[in-house]
């Protein structure tokens, strides 16, 4: 008899070959520090990841209107940054930390947030490009919660977090396109343009933005047309639907004869 979640994925993979439009993923970072942003970025419309930092004065109580919203909510994990706002992030993971460190602290931040469904780095540029910090890291998150997922916000393009993540057993995936590194309208736009075109050859693509006003404001301008040639995936079901169409493709593919036959 065929297992269970084999028919399981089967029957997502048929119901998203149903709709072939791309996948736009839309995470909204740095959750926390303003209610009335946190709050204008968890109404936009279409099925949307926040990433809420933990410690921040309005991260539980946004992390709960996102829930009743039905919204995914991620922990938005401090992470050692090459630059000097690290100085600024007290709860920051960092170097100086040794392993049991580590897992405390990953333990302590992931517990502060409620509903999450995953995690990813908030800053991390140094962080992440070391497998002997990013390994028990992601051992500690699974050991959590083995249900949680991996976002690499990839803020250096040296991160090992992703490849860690997986070799953990962990469900993990990489963003694509940054919003807003810069904070105008014209650039905003422009990024929002690669991430849909990205969507577009890849049939699916993850962007990361911020509840700064500029990039919320193109946001809204744009969400809605885009709704019409793309479908809004949170980022577990971007994953999931990525797993099923594998599971699917391997199933379907010929089987190679045996050496000598």
């Amino acid at each position: 008899m065929r297992p269970f979640w084999l028919t399981l994925l089967a029957l997502l993979a048929t119901s998203a070959a149903a709709d072939q439009r791309p996948v736009l993923s839309l995470v909204i970072d740095d959750l926390g520090y303003s209610l009335e942003n946190g709050m204008a970025a968890i109404e936009l419309d279409g099925d949307h990841t926040y990433a809420i930092l933990p410690g921040a004065v309005y991260s539980r109580k946004l992390a709960r209107h996102a829930h009743d919203n039905n919204k995914e909510v991620i922990l938005h994990l401090p992470m050692q940054s090459i630059s000097s706002r690290a100085a600024h992030e007290p709860n920051a993971l960092n170097e100086a930390m040794d392993e049991d460190q580590l897992s405390t602290n990953v333990h302590s931040l992931l517990a502060e947030i409620p509903f999450i469904r995953g995690v990813n780095n908030h800053m991390g540029s140094h962080l992440t490009e070391f497998d002997f910090f990013m390994r028990p890291v992601m051992d500690s998150i699974r050991g959590y919660n083995p249900n949680l997922y991996f976002l690499d916000s990839r803020t250096s393009p040296r991160s090992v977090a992703h490849a860690q993540a997986l070799d953990a057993g962990l469900s993990a995936i990489t963003r694509d396109v940054f919003l807003d590194n810069e904070r105008n309208l014209e650039s905003i736009r422009l990024q929002y343009r690669i991430w849909l075109t990205q969507a577009r050859e890849r049939g699916s693509a993850i962007a990361i933005g911020h509840p700064y006003p500029n990039t919320l404001s193109v946001l809204r301008e744009n969400l809605g047309m885009a709704n019409t040639d793309f479908r809004f995936l949170r980022i577990s079901s971007l994953i999931g639907e990525r797993k099923s169409l594998q599971t699917s493709q391997s199933e379907t593919l010929p089987t190679t004869a045996a050496a000598g036959q």
